[in-house]
């Protein structure tokens, strides 16, 4: 019968003696079921699933819930890829690096030497 939960609070469809849906929001909180608000009324299975999203709504923003939306995922993954203009290593090479740099280890200079060095060091068993 009701199809949105949240601790105590819920969206719920009652059926009225004339035959029409009334969707509701009950809060459950105090043991006893509270009207909390009436969200609309409809036969119109489309309107009613419209009315049951307007209470799941109605609900989070009077509990103070923000949700992330995970809709098209894959296309707002490839949107923040695009976006990505620079990769910098901060963590593993700041103080492997500067040791690096001061015993002369710097004088060679090869990337790939120097890379080398720091992933032994900080993955021994590599």
């Amino acid at each position: 019968m009701s199809v949105f939960y949240l601790p105590f609070m819920f969206v719920r469809q009652k059926q009225n003696k004339s035959g029409v849906i009334s969707v509701q929001v009950i809060d459950k909180s105090s043991g006893k079921y509270k009207l909390k608000k009436t969200i609309g009324s409809s036969t119109d299975a489309t309107m009613i699933g419209q009315l049951v999203k307007e209470g799941e709504l109605w609900i989070k923003n009077y509990k103070g819930i923000n949700e992330l939306d995970f809709e098209d995922q894959d296309k707002l993954f490839e949107q923040f890829i695009k976006e990505i203009k620079q990769v910098r290593v901060a963590g593993v090479e700041l103080l492997p690096g500067k040791i690096f740099d001061e015993i002369g280890f710097n004088a060679v200079e090869d990337e790939l030497f120097k890379k080398l060095v720091i992933a032994r060091l900080c993955y021994p068993a590599s």
